[in-house]
Order: structure tokens, then sequence, then C-alpha cells
């Protein structure tokens, strides 16, 4: 065994290898099972220098998570083999070679920099560049008080609401601030959470994976509508959830749907709906027409404030349509093509291709419409009254009406139009449906 540290005589590779395994060996004992399998088995004792003990992990992020989370743990089965006042540093191997620097590690209690991350961050997305509205207050308070100092603080936080509103920037803002503060986040949708979950069951390496995903101080799902019918997923979602917030952890998820409408089991659902639900709702005009002039500072463009207010006039159904609109415009005007008749063209083309993504079978109807009347879906966003365009146009306003689409979204997504026109092409196009057995067939 190597000597106690005050000896000050360099141990030998395989006296270093056999006193580590004396550390191991303490920590297995000490330790929660899933833990060590996670995170200590396996690693090597490389290097010992004056009171540290170099030791290398298998990967960037155990290392992290071992110097951050489990470090006092450790260092106290060290002195009881090292000597006292031993420190232990864990590198990924190949760094600690003579003559690589070591940092020395942070007090105890004291983040040493960037907390362990499962999964990928965008850290592009930052509580700055958020947008705070009405629709989306509760949502964004309920997370920043997450990683503020602040005494109302609840888990879980679920951010609900349809696509495109801003939730996944939302969680990546959070996850990033907590990976900042030294904290241990795992970040994943839930469709990775199920690959993740059911390739470590598959690999026999199941209590690794639950080792890692419960150990973390934040939990951040996102799309949880994607585990809907996965029961096995949604059991482990539970379990990983309670061992998060019973160690003093927080959960936030976001989804589609409230949680009591995506059928997933009681006991999921009940603990989902038992911290803060916050749905997350559109901008409204001023509130559209600051996001505009927000992200055009952003792109340095400068759009004429008919302009802005033409696209702050659309009922868009989401952030993302609303974006795009932006996009557009700034794109038109950089080219000298910006006027009203392109704008209206590029803002009907950028709806309808968010319709076709939002609500599963509203483009195929579109252009099933067009096809009939042999025009395109473009000329039907469009302004043009050309006589089969004008008459596909009616079928296709009463067709998404009849699906749900309001006046006003159907007035942004055909050209701009106000409620009491678009009214007329609703009753004009049923009276069309009405009359042709095979418009029928098509819009049924």
């Amino acid at each position: 065994m190597c000597p106690s540290m005050d000896d000050r005589v360099p141990c030998s590779d395989r006296e270093l290898a056999r006193s580590w395994q004396g550390v191991l060996g303490r920590l297995e004992l000490e330790l929660n099972p899933h833990n060590f399998a996670a995170w200590l088995r396996g690693t090597r004792a490389v290097r010992m220098d004056e009171r540290l003990v170099v030791v290398e992990a298998a990967s960037e992020m155990a290392c992290s998570w071992l110097n951050q989370r489990l470090k006092v743990v450790v260092e106290r089965a060290a002195t009881q083999v090292f000597g006292p006042e031993v420190a232990v540093e864990f590198v990924v191997p190949g760094t600690a070679a003579p003559g690589v620097a070591i940092t020395a590690h942070a007090p105890p209690g004291r983040s040493s920099g960037r907390g362990p991350v499962m999964g990928q961050l965008n850290c592009a997305y930052t509580f700055e560049e958020y947008q705070a509205a009405e629709g989306n207050r509760l949502a964004l308070q309920s997370c920043l008080s997450l990683v503020e100092e602040m005494d109302f603080r609840i888990s879980p936080v679920v951010l609900f609401g349809a696509p495109g509103m801003g939730k996944t920037h939302l969680l990546h803002a959070l996850a990033c601030r907590a990976a900042e503060q030294g904290r241990a986040v795992a970040c994943l949708s839930a469709e990775e959470f199920a690959n993740r979950f059911l390739g470590a069951m598959r690999d026999r390496k199941a209590d690794e994976f639950q080792a890692a995903v419960r150990a973390v101080d934040l939990l951040v799902i996102d799309d949880l509508q994607q585990i809907m019918g996965k029961k096995a997923t949604q059991d482990e979602l539970v379990h990983t959830m309670d061992a998060v917030c019973n160690a003093g952890g927080h959960v936030v998820v976001a989804s589609e749907k409230h949680p009591f409408e995506l059928d997933l089991p009681e006991r999921l659902a009940s603990r989902l709906a038992a911290g803060i639900v916050a749905r997350v709702e559109p901008f409204r005009i001023a509130e559209r027409r600051a996001f505009i002039e927000r992200v055009a500072r952003r792109l340095r463009a400068s759009l004429p404030g008919w302009a802005t207010d033409r696209i702050a006039g659309c009922e868009v159904p989401s952030v993302r349509v609303l974006l795009g609109a932006i996009h557009a415009a700034v794109g038109l005007e950089r080219n000298g093509m910006l006027d009203l008749g392109r704008l209206d063209a590029e803002l009907g083309r950028v709806a309808l291709a968010e319709a076709s993504n939002g609500m599963i079978g509203e483009r195929e109807l579109l252009e099933r419409i067009a096809r009939h009347y042999q025009v395109t879906v473009d000329e039907i966003a469009g302004r043009t009254r050309r006589g089969p365009v004008a008459e596909a146009r009616a079928v296709s306003v009463a067709a998404l009406q009849e699906r749900g689409r309001s006046l006003s979204q159907l007035g942004s997504l055909f050209g701009q139009r106000d409620k009491s026109t678009i009214s007329g092409l609703a009753e004009r196009g049923r009276a069309i449906v009405a009359g042709n057995e095979g418009l029928r067939a098509i819009v049924a």
C-alpha cells in the first residue's frame, strides 16, 4: 500500500493501483449501488502529486459528476487509505500524463464550473432573449424561480400549449442557467428519455441509466405527449421524478396539452398537476408588435411601419409563425421587393405551412381542393380573384372553419382578409360543397 502522504515517499504504479482499489472497496460499501456502478466502477488512479491523487474516469460527464457531486464522499474514503488532507481529482483518460497541469478542485460546497449535463442543450435560448407577455408570464416566472434566489419555488412545473409557442426556449434557457450554476441537469425530450431507458434495459445497463438520471438537480422533459401509451417509460418517469424531488431537486416538463388531457396514468398525471401547470398562449397585438421590432433589431433590419403593423395585425397561431413572417418581410426588404402584395402573399404562405404542420390532414385537404379546381395552394392563399381560384378559396375557408379555425385565423391564412369577407367566403363555400357530391367527398 502507499505510505501516508506525510511520508512524502512516491507511490509506485502498483502500490497506487492497490491503494485506489482499497478506496473503491470502502466506497462500494458506503454508496448506493447504482451510483457506485454508474460513476466509480472502472476508475483508475494514474498519478499522485504531493497531496493530490489523480484518477481517470470514463467520460467528461463522469468526471464533472464525481468532482462536483461525490468529491466529499470520495475524499473521506481516500483519507482512510492515503492519509489526512488528501485530495482526489477525476480526469478523462489521457490527460493525466506527467507535466500536464491538473486544476485544483473547488472547496466543499462551491461549484467549480459548469455542472454535468445529460442530453443536448441549446444555450442560444436564454431568458434575456425570451419575450415576456401576458400569455407566458406564469410559465416564465415559474422557471426563473428555480434558478434565482426566490422563496417561491414549486416543482414540478408543467408548461403546456400549442406547438411553436416558445416552450422549448424556456426549457433550454432554464437548463443552461442551472448548468452554469454548477448544478447537474438532465434535459431530454420524452422520446429521448424513452429511447435511453429502453436501450439501457436492452443492454442490461438500467442501473447505470437510473443512477445518472435520478441523481440530477434539475430534470427537464420536453414534448411529454410523445410517451402516451408507453407504460414502461411512464412508470420509469414516475420513479425518476420521485427520486429527483425527494432529493431536493426540481422537475420541469413541457407538453402540447394539459397533463389531464394526455391519457396518462393517474399516478403520473397527478404528480405533474400537483405543481404549477402554466398555459403558454399567443401574443396579443401590442406584444406581437414589440416582438417584431425586437427581432428586426437583432437582424439589423429596418421594417417600415406599415409592414410592422401588417404583420402585427395577423392573429397567428404561434410564435414560430410570427417569426417566419418577420423573416419573410426582412428578406423582401433587403432585396428591395417589400410591398403590400408580396408581403401578404408571403404571410399567407408562412401561415399555411404552419397550418399543415399543426393539424394533421389540413395541408392535404387544401392540396386536394386545389387539384380539384386545377389551381395551386399558393393561389388559394393569395389575392387573385380568378374564377376557379375564388371558388377553391371559398371551399377551403368553409372546410377549415368546419375543422375549428376561427374567422381571425382564416383571415390571416387567406391573404389578410377581414372577418366579414371570410364569413362571406365560408357561407359561399358551404353552399358550393352542399351542391357538389365530389367536393363533399373531398372535404369529409
